[in-house]
């Protein structure tokens, strides 16, 4: 049975980068273009698909769906088990932790399998889009239904050949796609959404305080204080690195 070809979109700019092959016709058209709504993404990310990727493809007759997080998955910031599905700091112990990064999988790779079967999908292989510069994200295919592949990769394409490519197609830099209230930003990550996202910026204030009323010790910013009280300047080291290792969020 031959597979139905699904392009999962991360929005970001390897997600571009593929778009661009798309368009140009080096990569044959998916059979399906997915983007899922986290309903907590930064603005810009969906400013560049209204204005850049989604009229582009549909020049070449590729529609890139966005399919919203609550319409196919129940469950927010806990598990069914009341897991914490964000990978915030904790005090709970007494001294700053962090916990372990679940939103992604419920968020987008599932969310995304179960648009799929609502498709009519029976076998499926996922593009993600990730860049020779990432093959740490590469994983293991689970079960024989859903299958992966990396088109960048085969293409031999870094991240920087992305934007290279992004940019010669005339279009706009990419940003960065992420949640606004992601706790895995930088430093500089968090300034941007301060200085030039003042919507974005208030939406994670917000979140960050209303999280303390589900659990008094969660923290979206490693200084385990609220989001609006913490250092972000550079020189103020941020604990337990970053990054999203689900290969789904920065693509």
């Amino acid at each position: 049975m031959t597979r139905t070809q699904i392009w999962a979109s991360g929005g970001g700019v390897q997600s571009a980068a593929i778009a661009a092959l798309i368009v140009l016709g080096r990569l044959t058209k998916p059979d399906l273009a997915v983007i899922v709504d986290t309903e907590r993404e930064q603005s810009t990310t969906w400013d560049y698909m209204d204005q850049v990727i989604s009229p582009a493809l549909k020049a070449v007759r590729c529609e890139l769906h966005r399919v919203l997080k609550s319409e196919y998955e129940r469950r927010d910031l806990h598990s069914s088990t009341g897991t914490l599905l964000l990978p915030v700091y904790t005090t709970k112990n007494g001294e700053v932790g962090k916990l372990t990064n679940y939103c992604s999988s419920y968020w987008k790779r599932e969310v995304i399998k179960r648009w799929a079967n609502s498709q009519g999908v029976k076998r499926a292989e996922t593009w993600l889009g990730i860049s020779v510069d990432e093959m740490r994200r590469i994983q293991a295919d689970r079960g024989n239904k859903w299958k992966t592949r990396y088109p960048l990769i085969e293409l031999g394409m870094n991240r920087g050949q992305c934007e290279s490519l992004v940019m010669s197609m005339g279009w706009p830099r990419p940003p960065r796609s992420s949640c606004y209230q992601c706790p895995n930003h930088t430093q500089d990550e968090w300034r941007d959404i301060r200085d030039n996202k003042p919507a974005d910026w208030q939406a994670a204030v917000k979140f960050d305080r209303d999280l303390r009323l589900l659990d008094p010790h969660a923290f979206i910013h490693s200084d385990a204080v609220p989001l609006d009280q913490a250092n972000l300047d550079d020189a103020n080291g941020v604990l337990f690195g970053h990054g999203c290792s689900s290969g789904l969020c920065f693509t």
